[in-house]
């Protein structure tokens, strides 16, 4: 969703980044399938406003998500695509502290890894319509109308609801609760060194995959930093191969068209 007040980076100046040098974006369109030519990637296949569309380049990079890309990719003729997956499991502890006034996005400014307790902690404010939906699917109907008033702790792997609710309480935190189980981040559906190579090349030429579902495991951390590492060494990569080996020190704003 972003920064409501566009103050804060978020990973969607990456696209606009590539839309000002040039690159063209189909908003609302529907990917379906790569099209393949001698196991040769050429194109896709994508629906928009119920019509069917095709496009071709000389790379094709899925990025659809752990969940997206398998689907993609099976449609596509990589079989294996899908067949293992990894989640990461949270719960949300959440108290109400009278005199503060919650905001209206993500910030996770603060957090903490407790490597051998198996865990980790941060801190987390959900938009109103999301900690709605999570109070009422544990029956905390007299806290559905207290978010602006609630602190909030993120906790993913093992349970160290304990430790959450402690902290809130020193907080000066009430009516302390906790969500059930969440399952974010997938991914592994298609991993490295099996359905892809170090370079994230499929087996079919000109065919890359670029996500979450290329991460080979589950290690409870939130991906984001990964997968940017991910994507800039893969435009590195594709450059260097468009360029004959030669390195450029911006491979986003490097025209390989």
């Amino acid at each position: 969703m972003g920064c409501p007040h566009g103050a804060k980076w978020d990973a969607r100046t990456y696209v606009e980044e590539a839309v000002r040098s040039g690159a063209i974006l189909k908003a609302n369109a529907k990917v379906d399938r790569v099209l393949l030519e001698n196991k040769t990637a050429v194109g896709v296949e994508y629906t928009q406003k119920g019509k069917t569309h095709r496009v071709y380049a000389p790379t094709i990079v899925v990025s659809a998500g752990g969940i997206g890309s398998p689907l993609i990719l099976r449609k596509s003729g990589l079989a294996g695509a899908g067949h293992d997956f990894f989640f990461d499991p949270l719960i949300a502890v959440m108290g109400t502290v009278k005199g503060i006034k919650g905001g209206k996005e993500f910030p996770m400014a603060t957090g903490l890894r407790l490597e051998d307790e198996g865990y980790l902690m941060t801190d987390l404010l959900w938009p109103g319509w999301i900690y709605r939906l999570f109070t009422a699917e544990v029956l905390r109907a007299d806290r559905l109308f207290s978010h602006s008033h609630t602190l909030q702790i993120m906790i993913k792997l093992r349970d160290g609801y304990e430790r959450a609710k402690k902290i809130l309480k020193n907080a000066g935190a009430k009516h302390i609760f906790k969500t059930w189980y969440l399952a974010t981040h997938p991914g592994g559906t298609v991993k490295i060194n099996d359905l892809v190579d170090s370079d994230l090349k499929t087996e079919f030429d000109n065919l890359y995959v670029c996500d979450c579902s290329v991460i080979p495991f589950s290690w409870g951390m939130p991906p984001i930093l990964t997968l940017i590492c991910l994507g800039k060494r893969l435009a590195k990569h594709l450059v260097r191969e468009k360029t004959g080996g030669q390195v450029v020190k911006n491979p986003f704003v490097y025209d390989i068209s």
